[in-house]
């Protein structure tokens, strides 16, 4: 029976529904393994004792959902006796019974109000969506109770190795009064990569067919060790053979908390899939290369975050508020120079990722100016200057004034070839005169 009060706190509701989750396991085990039995017949000693169990489980559930009343009747009759103890006077109604086998009956009364209690889910379906790895989100499930009677519920997880990215920050086991819902929070963490779908079972306790189950769902990619600033490096116009007079740069930026050995090289024109153009481009990198300043590189969060500080900063200046300006200035300063910001409001923004040690980075070259490897330490960044050289890729191709030219570097980790970012070179081709 569950008490009409509510429990103290969730830990008391919790260990109340855990002992009897215990309850109907351990009944069903003793059941199982023939401690528990039919009890037909019962052979009492002299002057003995012995206790019989009574277990009631109803077949099916009320049509009603007001309680449906139930009566029951447990006889109790002597089959084997002396005669000279039963509790009769008269010799004659002693051989009457004996005679007739019908002795008096002994009557138990069982009596119980069925009701029962309807669990649904408000959503049999959380679709997550676009994830990574290692990547937290909260989720909840709405479980309902659709009668008057109190429902207790118990989540079970299929334990399988996908299961264990699910964490329920409440607890698993609970009661929802009746006609009520409760919100029971999750936290998804994901551990692999690919297409997840995972279902999780919501039992009724009190009904062992009237549980639910539901899918969560998400797509999770592969966590990028490395991010690119710029996957696309504009020139200026420049003649076949010669090296560009502008310089870029491919801004590098290490996502993880270990250290990364990534290649930079350039894409030769015999590989080049632009060779159809007449003229590619051939990506050199500067002997002083080591003495560029690394540029602080921003991720996505930041980004946003400076967009909407830099929005707020327009309206203060609009509406002439001084103080706010300051200390929109002060933030947009702070993320600008941290590269990184925590999970706080906007009003409490901490710079969590610890500025980089520019000594920390080592390049090394691997063949002439074409090819790199660079050593970028946790959370670290680079800037590596790019100077490119238009080559005719066939010389029969008439080639124009104003023709694009297009070539590629590709980045990759030493011991990864598999996760390659391709960056293109683009610039217009001038003829000399």
């Amino acid at each position: 029976m569950i008490p009409q009060t509510l429990f103290a706190s969730p830990e008391a509701e919790n260990a109340y529904v855990r002992r009897q989750v215990d309850l109907h396991k351990y009944i069903d085990l003793l059941v199982e393994s023939g401690f528990l039995r039919p009890a037909h017949h019962v052979r009492l000693t002299a002057l003995g004792t012995e206790s019989l169990i009574v277990i009631l489980q109803p077949a099916g559930t009320p049509d009603k959902p007001a309680p449906l009343r139930f009566d029951a009747n447990l006889y109790f009759k002597l089959v084997d006796r002396p005669g000279d103890l039963l509790p009769f006077t008269d010799s004659a109604a002693v051989v009457s019974f004996a005679s007739a086998d019908q002795l008096p009956v002994r009557r138990f009364l069982v009596q119980a109000a069925l009701v029962q209690s309807e669990l649904e889910l408000g959503q049999k379906s959380i679709n997550v969506g676009n994830m990574q790895v290692d990547e937290a989100c909260r989720k909840y499930l709405v479980i309902q109770n659709r009668s008057e009677t109190p429902l207790m519920y118990a989540i079970r997880k299929t334990g399988s190795i996908a299961s264990g990215d699910i964490c329920f920050v409440d607890s698993r086991y609970g009661i929802v009064r009746g006609f009520d819902s409760r919100k029971v929070v999750f936290v998804f963490s994901p551990s692999l990569h690919g297409a997840y779908s995972e279902q999780i079972s919501i039992a009724n306790v009190l009904n062992a067919r009237g549980g639910k189950k539901a899918t969560l769902k998400a797509a999770v990619r592969r966590q990028s060790k490395f991010y690119i600033q710029s996957l696309r490096l504009e020139f200026d116009t420049l003649a076949p053979g010669r090296p560009s007079t502008d310089v870029q740069v491919l801004a590098i930026k290490n996502m993880t908390p270990k250290t990364r050995h990534l290649i930079v090289k350039s894409l030769l024109a015999s590989e080049d899939g632009f060779s159809d153009v007449g003229v590619v481009l051939e990506a050199r990198f500067p002997p002083n290369i080591a003495a560029a300043q690394p540029t602080r590189l921003l991720d996505r969060e930041t980004e946003e975050k400076i967009e909407s500080l830099e929005q707020k900063l327009k309206i203060a200046v609009r509406k002439n508020r001084p103080e706010k300006v300051e200390k929109y200035q002060a933030k947009l300063a702070k993320l600008r120079g941290s590269g990184g910001v925590g999970n706080g409001d906007s009003d409490s923004i901490q710079a969590t990722d610890a500025v980089p040690d520019p000594a920390g980075v080592q390049i090394r070259r691997l063949a002439d100016d074409t090819q790199l490897e660079v050593e970028l330490p946790p959370g670290g960044d680079v800037s590596i200057p790019v100077v490119v050289t238009a080559r005719l890729a066939d010389p029969k191709v008439d080639i124009k004034t104003g023709a694009n030219a297009l070539g590629t570097l590709v980045v990759h980790e030493v011991k990864d070839k598999d996760n390659v970012k391709l960056v293109t070179l683009a610039a217009s081709v001038v003829l000399d005169q």
